[in-house]
């Protein structure tokens, strides 16, 4: 007989300004609930607690919480300080709940401020606005010497400000243990640049899990405009994929014309710009399984208004001939986004027009990017709940998924919010996830 697995049992401590509690709270926790969340959005700690004898004294606002999570067999995790901000009692039966959201959003972060940081890199305002609130700074080697123009702080506190900053340069800024973290948004890895070890999930590892993709295509480009006070000049910059491809040296994918004929569709389009229209759309969405044997596409067409019928063709050639096209403005646009008296237009159906008019070209520039690249990572997500918590697991964190459809387990997934819930139902950690940069970015 195999003998079967012991029951795990979950496991948390909990004191009060230094206080060890958690013999006092374990028989009366109803239920424990973390949110641990990315960027300057606090982490919030929710306990509820059995007041049914009455015996329970209201904490103090203000009072600092730390909580360890884990398992009796393997040993708990710190995850963590949180301060008291809300209590609340009701009943019958009676019950206590604590709200704490995390100790390191320091009050200096959230108080407004008037001040402008002039030609100094993302490193230097990390480290200022750090020395300021008595933390240690972290940033990425990649970002710490990159050069901000100009940026004001204008009745603004340090945390919106660098949020600002964070989403020019597809970062993240958050507050963490003591630390002000200025990192790659997705990238997998540490302030210091070490790369978080990946995570395995399996579908027999959660209870329940759901998966959205969205339209990958819904915006073709993000736009942004300048103007530059010191070089008397402004305009737009566009970024998309165009872009995207030429600064990573990605070449347009060469399609060899295979021998074969044009699959004809059924129908009858009203112009020559519907049946193309249909065509081109119909060839793109076809597997390769489904374009074997053929080189494209026909639509026919009548168009009764101009008195003229015909087929409109598009296949490989023409996919091709695209491609090429694009490659050809790409180049022309990179010349013209090294000229900062040249605006670059747009020419695409739908674009993202950023609201903030920034700097300089180059500040406008890489917001456009970043913005873009954001918009990728969010053309799919997926969330699972895990039927055994794991405490270790952070925002962040790289993962893997198996067990699941195709298209899920074989994409690249990032952590960006973990839900961390005890209760006598168990402990379970619910992962919301995103596509790791990489993927995009390449």
């Amino acid at each position: 007989m195999i003998p079967l697995e012991p029951y795990k049992q979950p496991a948390f401590s909990l004191s009060v300004d230094g206080l060890d509690i958690t013999t006092a709270v374990d028989k009366r926790l109803i239920s424990l609930t973390l949110t641990d969340n990315r960027g300057f959005e606090a982490d919030q700690l929710d306990i509820s607690l059995d007041d049914s004898d009455g015996k329970l004294d209201l904490p103090q606002k203000g009072v600092e919480v730390r909580l360890s999570l884990g398992w009796k067999d393997s040993g708990l995790v710190d995850k963590g300080s949180y301060t008291v901000d809300e209590v609340s009692h009701s009943g019958a039966p009676d019950t206590l709940t604590i709200r704490a959201r995390s100790a390191d959003l320091r009050s200096g972060l959230t108080t407004q401020r008037e001040r402008s940081f002039h030609q100094q890199t993302v490193g230097e305002i990390v480290n200022t606005i750090a020395a300021e609130n008595d933390l240690q700074p972290m940033v990425s080697s990649a970002l710490a010497s990159q050069l901000v123009d100009h940026i004001d702080q204008t009745n603004e506190s340090s945390a919106n400000l660098l949020t600002r900053l964070a989403a020019q340069f597809d970062a993240i800024a958050t507050v963490k243990g003591g630390r002000l973290l200025f990192i790659q948004s997705g990238g997998g890895v540490t302030a210091s640049g070490q790369r978080l070890p990946t995570v395995v999930l399996t579908r027999q590892s959660g209870d329940s899990h759901h998966f959205t993709m969205a339209e990958r295509d819904s915006y073709s480009q993000v736009k942004a405009s300048y103007n530059d006070t010191h070089s008397a000049t402004k305009g737009e910059v566009i970024w998309g994929k165009t872009e995207d491809d030429a600064e990573h040296n990605r070449p347009a994918p060469v399609v060899v014309i295979h021998t074969g004929t044009y699959k004809p569709l059924s129908g009858l389009s009203k112009s020559h710009a519907a049946a193309h229209k249909l065509a081109r759309k119909t060839w793109r969405k076809m597997t390769t399984a489904q374009r074997a044997g053929y080189i494209g596409v026909k639509v026919s067409y009548n168009d009764r208004n101009l008195g003229v019928s015909g087929e409109v063709p598009y296949g490989l050639a023409e996919e091709q001939a695209e491609k090429t096209a694009a490659a050809k403005l790409a180049k022309k646009d990179a010349a013209r986004l090294a000229t900062p008296t040249v605006a670059i237009e747009s020419s695409a159906d739908n674009t993202k027009t950023l609201r903030h008019v920034y700097a300089s070209q180059e500040n406008a520039r890489r917001a456009a990017r970043a913005e873009w690249r954001r918009l990728q990572r969010g053309m799919a997500e997926f969330s699972i709940t895990l039927a055994h918590g794991q405490p270790e697991l952070i925002p962040e964190t790289p993962a893997t998924v198996q067990g699941f459809k195709p298209a899920i387990d074989s994409t690249d997934w990032i952590i960006i919010k973990v839900t961390h819930a005890l209760s006598d139902s168990g402990y379970t950690t619910r992962l919301a996830l995103e596509i790791k940069a990489t993927e995009i970015a390449g």
